[in-house]
């Protein structure tokens, strides 16, 4: 073995088991990454001024159960777009939401809502008409 052969298997001996972690460093963040909780902000849009209660829970696609969920009670005048700061990892998810809102009668009227949304971090907006 020359002498530049074993120049260069002593350099590879020396950086050879710090590429090694870099490398699985960077294999490991690559997986974990995305599923990693982010604040997430979903703006319910629904009309009317007779909202007393909106209930929402959050599945992943292909999950069973919610991974994350909550009740908003109004006041009156209940806002116009309330909204709901989650911390969930970006993806795929169904949003399922009970709104309940007062009848002419003083009692509630309640509305169930399933919409599939894309959560990527930031603002979603979630419109929630009822349809004629």
């Amino acid at each position: 073995m020359s002498d530049a052969d074993a120049g260069r298997s002593s350099i590879w001996r020396r950086f050879a088991p710090r590429a090694m972690l870099l490398l699985g460093l960077g294999t490991a963040a690559a997986l974990l990454l995305p599923n990693l909780p982010e604040e997430q902000v979903v703006v319910f849009r629904v009309a009317g001024a007779d909202l007393q209660r909106l209930s929402v829970s959050y599945t992943k696609e292909g999950e069973v159960e919610p991974r994350s969920g909550a009740t908003l009670r109004f006041g009156s005048p209940p806002p116009a777009s309330p909204s709901h700061r989650v911390s969930l990892p970006r993806g795929r998810y169904v949003v399922a939401v009970d709104v309940e809102r007062r009848a002419g009668d003083g009692g509630a009227k309640e509305t169930s809502y399933v919409r599939r949304v894309n959560l990527e971090g930031g603002e979603t907006v979630l419109p929630l008409e009822d349809t004629p």
